[in-house]
């Protein structure tokens, strides 16, 4: 989440988009000023005063009940912007169904904040902004040093510690379950950047590749329940904790951020502030967008963890009567369950939210099992994170915990796992399993993309020495000193100009003329300072726009598996694309470039990714149809049932009428094995004879 200074630059912002009227009211309560003062003394006034505990402390006890409330649910999800609607249903769930009046007097107190940016009008009066930004779907924020203030405030929850004593050890989850799928999911999204439709909805393709991901999708080191869509949900909680970042129409990834890097604790109150901040995922329905916009997972799951906090330390609470509060107070709890789950007034929607989502994070500590019924309550670190407890003593730290194995595989023991170990490893290895021992993986693409990040050769190798039981073993250290060589002679062109030649050979004696000198593809050069050749030493057949959008280029023969190029539409995405899937053929005497789809080219691209979603995909978008049955045979084969191979005995009749008579009459129906075709039979051998009489005693000969 953004730092304290974010806020208060964005703070001072808003201020200054204030009418000055407005201005000068809020201020006056905010401040308390005795002597009228210019707008811009006004603003650092008013900004000072919220750095100031003790007056804050006065101005939030001269707030109405509701108001104090909802600035102490605020304070303890430690999320400073939420959506007006989401506000009202906390409200309603508090007891205060007439929502708008505690939201406008935070305003006015100059406690809560409009989001409003640099070219929004200018604000002359809250109700106006209400309407123009759309009511429900305005977003206010609280500045963190008053969240910090309002977080001991009473909230008028209840106590829901359960009276029932039950036998068994408390279980607690180390934490780090959810920090690794988010740096999976991190990693998904800097290999391939995401992007949303207009509605916040994932496309397609990007759908499944977040459930699809094995590492993404694997069980909990410590599952107590079933979590739908856990890929999905990674996906969404990294972009709200800042970890995946929004550019350009794009969510992209970013960078780790510091509170990663400290202790576990920061990083744990960090990723909780942007739980709540999740509307695409629900713990029952997995990925669901709502119709309305406001989905009731983010304040249903905020008050189920702090109805927790209101029981004693020791005391254990029935995700059953957190359900039964919900379903009394909450205004939307009734309306997203399903019949089933209403019977039970969803109780597995606090089940699964509380030890599917909070206990793998270690904010929740369980008792019971799925049989005998579950008990909850926070952990020290859960009740630190919503602001009722201390901070807990930081655990045993055990620095050494990685293995680096001469094949560039790394075994990373979870006992001296860090958040912020976390980060940096992810930034340059690839995350292959979350178990016991978690286990990654060296490879190029992914020191490349280390190196990108800014890290260095000398800083990878020092971070798997720095935490592993044994220095790294040469030959590894040799891969990664080979592939940053690799890296460090790559040349950026701030422009330039491709030359593509109809095959390798032409490409070939283009460079052996000095006409180009670097090879892009095996048919594509550029020269050394990516300017334009000299054209006079090429006979030009087109110019083609490489920046436009990919069109579809490629025909498929009847074999379905050989691929023709139409050379007028294609473009370069396609030299780096079919490659992977088909290997070249003969180039024909009218230069048209013809491709095949063979078992080792699909076997390739399985190795790299492609599933046979992915294929489809790409089929579709440059054939105008899906992967062939024939490809699909390959790729599927291994697993599809093994095929039988037996004789039989097929008759052959003369007509499908006759078939249809034959399996009609029960004397033959009972005969007939299994029916191949309109007019094919098949009959046991043993059977046969059997079969002919009952023919023949209707003047019908079998030949």
């Amino acid at each position: 989440m953004a730092h304290a200074d974010f806020w208060t630059d964005r703070t001072r912002d808003v201020l200054t988009r204030y009418a000055e009227p407005l201005l000068r009211d809020v201020a006056g309560r905010l401040v308390k000023f005795r002597t009228p003062l210019p707008p811009d003394e006004l603003v650092e006034k008013a900004l000072g005063t919220l750095g100031n505990p003790p007056v804050i402390d006065r101005r939030i006890k001269d707030l109405p009940d509701a108001a104090r409330k909802l600035l102490a649910v605020l304070g303890q999800s430690r999320r400073p912007a939420w959506k007006v609607g989401h506000l009202l249903t906390l409200l309603a769930a508090l007891g205060h169904p007439d929502g708008f009046d505690p939201v406008q007097t935070l305003l006015r107190a100059g406690l809560l904040f409009p989001d409003v940016t640099a070219d929004s009008p200018e604000v002359e009066d809250f109700s106006a902004w209400f309407a123009r930004a759309g009511t429900v779907h305005a977003v206010v924020f609280v500045h963190p040093a008053v969240a910090v203030r309002a977080r001991g405030e009473d909230a008028g929850l209840p106590n829901l510690e359960s009276a029932d004593p039950m036998p068994g050890a408390a279980r607690q989850a180390d934490g780090l379950d959810w920090p690794l799928r988010l740096a999976v999911a991190w990693q998904q999204v800097l290999a391939a950047p995401v992007r949303l439709t207009q509605g916040n909805a994932l496309f397609k393709r990007d759908l499944g590749r977040l459930q699809a991901d094995e590492v993404l999708t694997a069980p909990a080191f410590d599952q107590l329940v079933p979590v739908p869509d856990p890929g999905v949900l990674a996906f969404f909680w990294a972009a709200a904790a800042g970890i995946v970042a929004s550019a350009d129409g794009e969510l992209t990834a970013s960078s780790f951020p510091d509170t990663w890097e400290a202790k576990a604790v920061p990083a744990a109150a960090d990723l909780w502030a942007g739980l709540t901040a999740v509307e695409a995922w629900d713990p029952l329905l997995g990925y669901t967008l709502s119709d309305s916009g406001l989905s009731p997972t983010p304040t249903a799951g905020l008050l189920a963890v702090l109805l927790l906090a209101k029981s004693p330390p020791a005391g254990w609470v029935s995700p059953q009567a957190v359900a039964d509060w919900l379903w009394e107070h909450h205004p939307s709890w009734a309306g997203i369950l399903s019949k089933e789950h209403a019977k039970t007034r969803g109780r597995s929607w606090v089940e699964s939210w509380l030890l599917g989502v909070a206990y793998p994070l270690r904010l929740v500590e369980a008792l019971g099992s799925a049989e005998t019924g579950w008990r909850v309550r926070l952990t020290d670190l859960g009740r630190h994170v919503v602001g009722t407890g201390p901070e807990p003593a930081p655990a045993v730290a055990f620095p050494q915990t990685l293995l680096v194995q001469p094949n560039a595989e790394i075994l990373a023991y979870r006992q001296g796992l860090t958040p912020g170990l976390i980060g940096k490893l992810s930034r340059f290895a690839r995350w292959k399993g979350t178990g016991p021992a978690c286990t990654l993986e060296l490879t190029a693409e992914h020191t490349y993309r280390g190196l990108e990040t800014g890290m260095t050769l000398a800083g990878i190798v020092q971070t798997l020495n720095q935490h592993g039981m044994k220095p790294v073993p040469a030959p590894v250290a040799d891969l990664l000193q080979r592939w940053a060589n690799k890296r460090e002679r790559i040349a950026v062109f701030a422009s330039a100009t491709l030359v593509e030649f109809q095959t390798p050979a032409d490409l070939d004696a283009a460079v052996a003329r000095g006409i180009v000198s670097v090879r892009v593809t095996d048919r594509i050069g550029i020269t050394d300072d990516g300017r334009e050749p000299d054209f006079k030493h090429l006979r030009l057949v087109g110019n083609r726009d490489y920046d436009a959008r990919p069109q579809r280029c490629v025909a498929v023969g009847d074999d379905g598996l050989t691929l023709t190029v139409d050379a007028t539409q294609s473009d370069l995405l396609l030299e780096a694309e079919i490659g992977r899937l088909a290997d070249p053929l003969p180039t024909e005497s009218n230069g048209v470039r013809r491709l095949r789809v063979t078992p080792e080219s699909l076997k390739r691209a399985v190795a790299a990714g492609f599933g046979i979603a992915d294929l489809d995909a790409w089929f579709m978008s440059r054939t105008g149809f899906p992967l062939s049955p024939a490809g699909r045979l390959i790729v599927l084969g291994p697993s599809l049932p093994a095929p039988s191979a037996e004789r039989v005995t097929v008759v052959q009749v003369a007509s499908e009428a006759v078939a249809d008579g034959l399996m009609q009459w029960p004397p033959t129906r009972e005969l007939i094995a299994e029916r191949l075709g309109p007019a094919a039979l098949v009959v046991d051998d043993d059977r046969l004879p059997e079969f002919r009489n009952v023919l023949a005693a209707i003047g019908v000969v079998v030949g």
